[in-house]
């Protein structure tokens, strides 16, 4: 099982996480229709580690053959935002759970989605309960949203002072299921496990334009909150706005440029 400190992370925090987290571009969704190759459409679903239920919702919008999504998230501050902003679609239920210990039956979802969430499970463990609760040739998606820091001077800078301020954090690496920061590499641990096969990787460039407020209420979505636990809130918001300060574009919006980077499985027969 986890480590609290992963999905503790964002207690008290969900209603800024909701506001302020990027939503998925629509082509993952074209990906996703052309590698599901089961027999029947998709109709049934869970998706994992869901947060406030920002991919779930988009999924239920974009897919529109799913009948059932069980959004299953292990913060009850975020499952409480995820109830209240999903309750007009109907046939998406939120629980709280654990990615290591699905609340669901044996073979019962087309589809197994963790949209920015997997780097925090004991995969060793997920891996075998989702290929517990996939119906035959049913998809496993992972996908999940990072900083093209490399293309950004602006986003260079970022990376920057998160290292600077948070124990651990390096560029590239994500908080994993001990409470720290370690690489993930959904794509070569799918390769090795014969539960799982046919593993596809696809990557979307995307960027989007945001004002200074948002880019703040970004940055208090995320670990940063570990920074302002270290230092002060005072120290980290003189920090960020010098940031933005020297990034700011004549509107005062800074470009975000985002990789969305896909990997899909599906179960072995």
């Amino acid at each position: 099982m986890s480590n609290p400190a992963t999905w503790r992370l964002y207690d008290g925090g969900a209603a800024g996480y909701d506001q302020y987290r990027p939503r998925y571009p629509e082509d993952v969704f074209d990906f996703l229709a052309r590698y599901h190759l089961a027999s029947a459409p998709l109709r049934s679903a869970a998706d994992i580690g869901a947060g406030t239920g920002i991919f779930s919702r988009q999924l239920m919008k974009s897919v529109p053959t799913i009948v059932k999504l069980i959004c299953i998230e292990a913060n009850a501050d975020m499952v409480a935002v995820a109830k209240e902003r999903s309750e007009v679609f109907e046939g998406l239920e939120v629980v709280l759970g654990f990615a290591e210990s699905l609340p669901l039956p044996d073979h019962s979802c087309d589809l197994v989605t963790a949209a920015t969430s997997a780097h925090r499970f004991d995969r060793s463990l997920f891996y075998k309960e989702a290929a517990r609760v996939l119906k035959p040739s049913g998809t496993l998606l992972f996908l999940r949203n990072s900083h093209r820091f490399w293309e950004s001077a602006f986003l260079e800078d970022f990376e920057a002072f998160q290292e600077r301020h948070i124990p651990g954090y390096r560029r590239g690496l994500y908080t994993d299921c001990t409470g720290g920061y370690a690489k993930a590499d959904f794509e070569a641990e799918l390769r090795a496990h014969s539960d799982l096969v046919a593993v596809e990787r696809q990557r979307i460039e995307w960027s989007q334009a945001v004002t200074a407020n948002q880019f703040r209420g970004y940055c208090y979505s995320t670990h940063i909150n570990t920074a302002v636990r270290l230092s002060s809130a005072a120290v980290i918001a003189r920090e960020i706005d010098s940031l933005l300060q020297r990034h700011q574009d004549a509107s005062g919006n800074v470009a975000v440029k985002w990789l969305t980077d896909l990997v899909l499985s599906r179960a072995n027969l």
